[in-house]
C-alpha cells in the first residue's frame, strides 16, 4: 500500500504525518473536511499502520468508510478514489472478505476507465486487474475468459499495451493449468508482435519462456536460464522459478472434517472466527540470483506454518545481475507480508457469515517502506 501512498503523493504539497497526528488528520477526512487526494492519503496510511500491525479488520474498516465518502467522487479525483480501491482490495484480500475483494477490483477499474483517457499509464496498468482478480478467487476458467476478451478488445482497437500484457497473463495461466503446448504457441505468437521487441517487453517475454521451461524443477536448468537473463532485468529482482507454497494445516484439517455431500463432521459454532494469522519474512536475495538468510522478523503468536514458508523462499531462483557492482555485492534485501488465505462463508443453518481457513497464502512485498529495513548486523 505504500507504493499507492508515494504514488499520491507525487505532484502533491501535502505531507503524510505519522503517529498520533496522522490519526486526528484523518479523522478530519472522518468529518467532511478533506479532499479526495487528502482523505486517500491520509485514510491509505493509517489503514497501512493498522495492517502492518496485524490488524486488518481495522485496516478494512478505514478503508471502507473512505470508499463510502469518496466512491462520488471518481470524476474529480479518479486516481486517489481507485487508490482507495485498490488498498481496500489488499487488505479484503489478506483478510478472506472475497465479496469486499470483488467488489474493490471492481471499483478500482470501472474508476479508472470511466475519468481517465485509454492510453494512461494507470488505466493501462489496471487493463489485467478483473483477470487477476479471477485467479485470485480460484475461478481459472473466468480469468482465461476475461484476458481473452481484454486482448480481442485491445487488439480491435490498436492498443498493444494491454493486449500484450493479457496475451501473457494468458499464455502463463495455460502453463499453470498443464497446457504447455499452448502455452508455448502463445508465446510465439506473441513474440512476433512489433511491440514486443521493446526492450521491456521482449525482458518479459523472455523471462516468461524460461520460467516455462523451468516449471520441472530442474536446479541446473534454473540457474543457467537465470543467467541468460540477468544483463536485461531491471533494479527489481525477477523471479524466475520457486516451489509451491505449503498446504494451509488448517485448511486441511477442515477439508478433512466434510463428509461426501460438503457437510462438515466437525462443525464449529455459527459464530465461530478463524484468527488472523500473519509473519513478516526477511531475506537476501544474492546477485547469483539465489536467496538467503530467510528468517522471521515478526508475526502472529499461532504460525507453525511458518517454517515451510522459510523453506518456501529458500528454494526460489530469481534472475542473476549480468553485472554485479561493488553496491550489488549483498545483493537486495525484502521484506513479505505472508497471511494464510481466509475466506468468509455460511456455515449450514446458519445466516452468519464467518471468516474460515482456506488453501494457500496471500504474500505483499513489504520492501518499500522505512520499516522494511534488514535487521542490525544482517
Amino acid at each position: 500500500m505504500l507504493a499507492l501512498l508515494l504514488l499520491l503523493q507525487a505532484g502533491s504539497t501535502e505531507i503524510i504525518v505519522t503517529g498520533q497526528k496522522l490519526v486526528e488528520e484523518q479523522a478530519k477526512c472522518v468529518h467532511g473536511d478533506c479532499t479526495p487526494l487528502r482523505d486517500a492519503q491520509a485514510t491509505i496510511a493509517l489503514a497501512e499502520q493498522r495492517f502492518r500491525d496485524g490488524d486488518y479488520l481495522k485496516a478494512k474498516y478505514l478503508l471502507a468508510a473512505a470508499i463510502r465518502r469518496n466512491k462520488d467522487k471518481g470524476s474529480e479525483a479518479p486516481r486517489p478514489v481507485a487508490a482507495i480501491y485498490e488498498a481496500m482490495a489488499t487488505v479484503a484480500l489478506h483478510e478472506g472478505d472475497q465479496n469486499a475483494y470483488r467488489r474493490a477490483v471492481a471499483g478500482q477499474v470501472k474508476t479508472l476507465r470511466d475519468n481517465l483517457p485509454a492510453d494512461d499509464v494507470a488505466v493501462l496498468a489496471a487493463s489485467t486487474a478483473l483477470g487477476d482478480m479471477w485467479i485470485k478467487l480460484g475461478n481459472y476458467r473466468q480469468a482465461a475468459a476475461t484476458y481473452r476478451g481484454i486482448e480481442d478488445q485491445a487488439l480491435a482497437q490498436g492498443r498493444a499495451h494491454p493486449a500484450i500484457m493479457a496475451g501473457m497473463k494468458r499464455a502463463w495461466l495455460a502453463a499453470a493449468q498443464g497446457e504447455r503446448r499452448e502455452a508455448a504457441r502463445m508465446l510465439d505468437e506473441l513474440e512476433q508482435r512489433p511491440i514486443a521487441q521493446q526492450p521491456g517487453y521482449r525482458t518479459a517475454l523472455r523471462v516468461l519462456r524460461l520460467r516455462l521451461a523451468a516449471r520441472d524443477g530442474d536446479d541446473a536448468a534454473i540457474t543457467r536460464l537465470a543467467e541468460a537473463i540477468g544483463a536485461e532485468q531491471s533494479a527489481v529482482p525477477i523471479l524466475v522459478w520457486q516451489p509451491p507454497y505449503p498446504a494451509s494445516t488448517d485448511a486441511v484439517d477442515i477439508g478433512r472434517a466434510q463428509d461426501l455431500n460438503g457437510i462438515a463432521v466437525r462443525p464449529g459454532g455459527s459464530t465461530d472466527i478463524a484468527a488472523i494469522q500473519w509473519i513478516d519474512v526477511g531475506f537476501w536475495i544474492r546477485p547469483d540470483g539465489r536467496t538467503e538468510d530467510a528468517e522471521i522478523l515478526r508475526g502472529s503468536r499461532t504460525s507453525g506454518w511458518a517454517p515451510a514458508i522459510l523453506r518456501q523462499i529458500t528454494g526460489r531462483r530469481y534472475a542473476a545481475r549480468g553485472e554485479a557492482g561493488e553496491a550489488d555485492v549483498p545483493g537486495s534485501y525484502r521484506i513479505e507480508r505472508v497471511t494464510p488465505k481466509y475466506q468468509y462463508t455460511n456455515k449450514v443453518g446458519s445466516l452468519i457469515r464467518r471468516r474460515v481457513p482456506a488453501p494457500g497464502f496471500e504474500v505483499l512485498d513489504l520492501t518499500a517502506s522505512e520499516a522494511a529495513m534488514p535487521p542490525a548486523g544482517g
